[in-house]
């Protein structure tokens, strides 16, 4: 029996790695005005933006539904096979109460909320991979993934607040109002609750504030599991940014893999462009 590792779009890994690691996709729903596409499969983060800037509406997001997962995990266990699912987290959408509720269905489907998003829950995913690969069984993969949850550290600098204030994701944006003059916030998400909270501020031009962002972020990085970091945008963010990033994850961090990733179309309906995120685990 295979252990099949499967995971929401929201993990936002590369198309090479989901493929080269056999990692099944189970996406989310988009919707546009009265039309509703699959996450990365019927629509593109440039379809999204083009829409907003269209019709100054924004996006709004599905979860994945009971009998999509039913049908996924259906075919593995069909096929003989195992699988530990990671879930974006049940704070920020009930894709994982839906993976559970179809989970049911079967002895061997192991669900982890991963309470994180983007390449928070990606570093999740990869790690069940990297246990996969080791022959662990489902149900330690599961275990061990959940026990590594608290464990992720995401964060990402906004350049604009419209997209989560008015997507009402992170209520503490509102505090802001939709636009403050100069405020670039860092959201984090707590990875004890899925929450997002904003947990630094910065003012200025935004490639400066993302410099010290990236500064910041590896200051003490004697408190980060070196095994991979996962620097990601959302689109608009200069390459000589994402370079700086992958100089000091290398320099300071010392890092066996750094890998980019492109947030998705989930992500980035709420949270839109020019949006770097940087994504590790602590020891």
């Amino acid at each position: 029996m295979s252990v099949i590792i499967t995971a929401d779009s929201t993990c936002d890994l590369p198309k090479n790695i989901t493929e080269s690691k056999n990692i099944i996709i189970t996406p989310l729903s988009v919707l546009l005005g009265n039309n509703s596409y699959l996450d990365g499969v019927e629509v593109t983060r440039d379809d999204i933006y083009e829409h907003v800037s269209k019709t100054g509406e924004l996006p709004k997001t599905a979860a994945v539904t009971p009998s999509a997962y039913y049908e996924v995990f259906s075919k593995a266990v069909k096929e003989g096979n195992s699988v530990v699912h990671i879930n974006l987290a049940s704070e920020i959408s009930s894709s994982y109460q839906n993976a559970v509720a179809a989970a049911k269905e079967f002895p061997n489907v192991y669900c982890v909320d991963s309470k994180n998003l983007c390449a928070g829950m990606g570093l999740l995913v990869l790690k069940a991979c990297d246990l996969r690969d080791k022959g662990f069984e489902a149900k330690k993969i599961a275990n061990r993934i959940e026990s590594l949850v608290p464990k992720i550290h995401s964060t990402f600098v906004l350049d604009n607040l419209v997209y989560l204030y008015k997507g009402g994701r992170c209520s503490a944006v509102a505090k802001f109002g939709a636009n403050v003059l100069g405020l670039k916030p860092v959201i984090g998400v707590d990875p004890q609750t899925g929450k997002m909270d904003v947990v630094k501020k910065y003012r200025g031009k935004i490639e400066n504030v993302y410099k010290q962002y990236i500064t910041d972020t590896f200051h003490d990085a004697s408190k980060m599991d070196d095994t991979r970091v996962v620097i990601a945008n959302s689109g608009g963010v200069p390459g000589e940014i994402i370079a700086f990033a992958q100089g000091m994850a290398q320099g300071k961090g010392k890092f066996k893999e750094i890998l980019t990733a492109d947030a998705g179309c989930t992500i980035s309906s709420h949270c839109g462009p020019k949006t770097f995120a940087i994504f590790y685990m602590k020891k």
